[in-house]
Order: C-alpha cells, then sequence, then structure tokens
C-alpha cells in the first residue's frame, strides 16, 4: 500500500512523491507539465484503491446474496425487502463503486449522504440502511472501520403519512366505488382506506386468498407475525373482487403480474385528483382508516390488529391521529361516569362504519 502526494513544483517540472506505507520509502516521479503530473496521481490513487480490498460494488453484490439467503435473522428476506433495501444502498454509494471498502474514509462517506437529496425520512433511512451494511462488512474483516457510524442523520422525521379527513374521505370513497367498475386501481385504492391494508399487501393477494365468497380475504405472509391476517372484505367491495378472481388459477395474482406498490399509489392520487380532494399516499388512506376506525370507537387492540401491528403503539405513533385517540380516551372516560348505559355495537364493523357516515 503506497500514499500519493503532490504534485509539486520541481525545477520547472512537476513531481510526485510515492511512499510506501510499510517502509515508508519514498520514490519521486518528475513529469514535464502538471497536467501529466495530476493525471499520473490520480492514476496511482485509482490502482491503489482497486489493489486495497474489495470494492464497494463488489461488496454490494455479496450483501445483496446474503440478505435473500441467509439476512439479520438467519431466514433469509423477501425478494421485495432485498430490492428496496439494495436500491437504497446503491443510491448512496453511486459514486464509490470502484472504492475499495477498507479505502472509504469517514470525510468521503459523509460527503456521499450530503450529496443525498429527496426527503428527510428517506435519507435517514438510507443511512440506517448504509451503517447496517458497513457494520456488514467490518465483520467480514474488509473494514477496519464504519466510515458512516458517526454521521448524524440530517432534518427532523416526520412521523405519519397525509390524511384524508371524514368529508375528505367520504368523497375519495364515493369517486372509488364509481370508477370501480371499469378501473381496477380504484378498488385497489378502495381496499386501502376501507381495509387498512398496504399497497404491498393489495398487490400480492392471490385469487385463494378470497375466500367465503368474496366476503374473507387472508394476508397470508408480511413483515411480521401480526402482520398476517384475515380481513372481511366490505360489501361494497365483494362483487368487485369476485370479478377479478374470475377465470384466474388459484395461484393468480386477483390484480395480475404486472401491477406493483407504485401503481396503487398512482390510481390513489388519480382519484385524489377525481374527487377534489388533497393528494396522499396509499399509505396516507391506511392512516386515514386507523384515524376513522379510532374515532368511531373501535378498540386500540381491534385497530392494530385491522392493520397488522403487533401493538397499538405503532398504530398511534403512525397511523391514528392523536386528536382520534385523545377523543375516543376522553369518550370513554365520559362513558364511565354516565348513568345510562348504552349496549355496545362492537368493533368488527370498521368498514361499514366508514361507508355509513
Amino acid at each position: 500500500m503506497h500514499r500519493v502526494h503532490g504534485p509539486y513544483p520541481h525545477h520547472e517540472k512537476w513531481l510526485i512523491k510515492i511512499v510506501d506505507r510499510a517502509t515508508r520509502k519514498a520514490t519521486n516521479r518528475v513529469f514535464e507539465t502538471r497536467e501529466e503530473a495530476d493525471r499520473a496521481a490520480q492514476s496511482l490513487k485509482r490502482q491503489q484503491r482497486h489493489e486495497g480490498g474489495i470494492s464497494v460494488g463488489g461488496a454490494l453484490d455479496l450483501y445483496e446474496r446474503w440478505l435473500a439467503d441467509v439476512g439479520h435473522k438467519g431466514e433469509g428476506n423477501k425478494a421485495r425487502t432485498v430490492e428496496t433495501t439494495m436500491q437504497r444502498l446503491r443510491r448512496l454509494f453511486e459514486g464509490a463503486t470502484k472504492i475499495a471498502v477498507n479505502a472509504l474514509t469517514p470525510a468521503a462517506a459523509e460527503k456521499l449522504y450530503d450529496a443525498l437529496t429527496g426527503a428527510v425520512d428517506s435519507r435517514r433511512n438510507i443511512l440506517a440502511e448504509a451503517k447496517t451494511f458497513l457494520r456488514w462488512c467490518s465483520s467480514k474483516g474488509w473494514a477496519k472501520i464504519n466510515a458512516l457510524e458517526h454521521v448524524q442523520g440530517l432534518g427532523r422525521r416526520r412521523r405519519g403519512k397525509p390524511q384524508l379527513t371524514t368529508d375528505e374521505a367520504r368523497k375519495f370513497l364515493a369517486k372509488a366505488l364509481e370508477l370501480a367498475a371499469h378501473d381496477d386501481g380504484a378498488i385497489a385504492a378502495t381496499m386501502a382506506l376501507l381495509m387498512g391494508m398496504r399497497a404491498s399487501e393489495i398487490i400480492e393477494r392471490t385469487v385463494r386468498n378470497l375466500d367465503d365468497e368474496g366476503r374473507l380475504l387472508w394476508i397470508t405472509d408480511a413483515k411480521t407475525q401480526a402482520g398476517v391476517r384475515r380481513l372481511e372484505v366490505p360489501p361494497q367491495l365483494q362483487e368487485h373482487l369476485q370479478r377479478l378472481a374470475r377465470d384466474k388459477r388459484p395461484a393468480d395474482r386477483l390484480f395480475g403480474r404486472n401491477v406493483h406498490r407504485h401503481w396503487v399509489l398512482r390510481a390513489v392520487h388519480r382519484i385524489c385528483k377525481a374527487a377534489g380532494v388533497p393528494r396522499v399516499p396509499s399509505h396516507g388512506l391506511r392512516g386515514t382508516h386507523a384515524t376513522l376506525a379510532v374515532s368511531a370507537g373501535a378498540t386500540s387492540h381491534l385497530v392494530a390488529a385491522a392493520l397488522g401491528h403487533e401493538s397499538f403503539a405503532t398504530t398511534a405513533r403512525h397511523y391514528a391521529r392523536t386528536e382520534a385517540i385523545e377523543s375516543a380516551v376522553q369518550e370513554r372516560v365520559l362513558e364511565k361516569f354516565t348513568v345510562v348505559h348504552k349496549k355496545a355495537n362492537g368493533s368488527s364493523q370498521i368498514a361499514k362504519n366508514l361507508v355509513s357516515t
């Protein structure tokens, strides 16, 4: 391994100094012009980076295989999770794939992070993924330090996604149901609002997941065990989902093989525009579902279960609005002091409550 210094002026010529890191022996090379010396110095530095161990690009390729085959829990990861992770990492390290992992300095790594553009949450998520990747590289002996370990995420995270108000949700739903007979995207958007489903859960549903003559929908795999669940299909969607399932095999996807999460997002944005309501993401409809469910009196554990969360803490932190939770709590306190006891209607009618309001 060598260090390259210069170029320096030398008797009307230009000199670069090459120092052996082990022996500290220095070798000088002299060039006629500054440009020649610069090119030689850059070439030597690139050569050193290539010879200094596995490159960042090579490590990323091996990390992708490791994530798919083994992963952090020894069980591998879903293809979608691996794809998202690698897209984030390659975006950050786009300009450094040929550099050796052990040559990546904290200053250079911080510069890569500073060059990222986009939302605060997106940049922070990329940073977290990159730190994990570099820790994995260190565990393989490819780097002595994690060059990003002390880099701090810039900006403040925003909790939750934009949601629709009750009136806006009614307008959105009316427009989506109006279009659903000839617009599969409208069906998907309605599922996000009425059933609280993730976009990935919607597009991955198969004919076999649709059960009991269209009245039930099974979520058979998810990020956590809590995400595996059975959902009631609102009456307004049953006929549409049965139509999608017609003439398909049990393993076929309801919405076909070529749809993806962004297809759902685009459908949601299109219907927001058609309904004349603020544009929200598909995850914002999932949050709207949670807020309206809590406001309608659904107990916290049932709302969390419907959304596939292990606890209501996640629901409260990212989905249900604070004012909806506080209002629901206040109503329960008042119920303790009221003389007239009303019969509970149950909280399994979340979708019906939303439609009827």
